[in-house]
């Protein structure tokens, strides 16, 4: 059975920085699991991906006109062939406004939240714990924050 997991940047951003790795690489290494990332994911990964491989802020990227070499240099194609994409729907506004409002989430945590909920995606991992807690409890979602939880909710699974 597959069960299906929200990657947020956080995991990707760490990898990237070759720290806080295991969590990630657990994810990647288990067939069993369809790991779904959206466009907003995708936006803040790459954009800290930039600042990692260019030593820069972005912006002063940007001005360099260093973004076409960085991506050439260091292409995330493959990397992102790991994942299944979800789209926004004609929905996400709606629930990502609700979100915000009930759980105080600033917009790219309500958008990563309302992709699980629309998407019926049971578990969100994200090393941004403080954030997501609560509202993935009152959402019905699995917050993955260790290697612990991925053990527990694997073998949760598997019963």
């Amino acid at each position: 059975m597959t069960s299906r997991i929200f990657i947020d940047s956080s995991l990707l951003v760490e990898k990237a920085k070759k720290s806080r790795t295991d969590l990630f690489d657990a994810l990647i290494r288990n067939p069993n699991l369809e790991k779904c990332i959206s466009a907003t994911v995708l936006s803040e990964f790459t954009f800290h991906l930039l600042a990692i491989e260019g030593g820069k802020a972005p912006r002063t990227l940007k001005e360099a006109q260093a973004i076409p070499a960085l991506l050439s240099a260091n292409p995330p194609q493959d990397f992102l062939r790991l994942f299944t994409f979800v789209p926004d729907s004609s929905q996400t506004v709606l629930v990502y406004l609700d979100l915000m409002s009930k759980y105080n989430l600033l917009p790219n945590d309500a958008l990563i939240l309302s992709a699980c909920v629309l998407y019926e995606i049971p578990y969100l991992a994200s090393y941004d714990k403080a954030d997501f807690e609560t509202p993935c409890f009152k959402e019905g979602i699995g917050l993955i924050h260790s290697l612990t939880d991925l053990d527990w909710i694997l073998k949760t699974e598997n019963r």
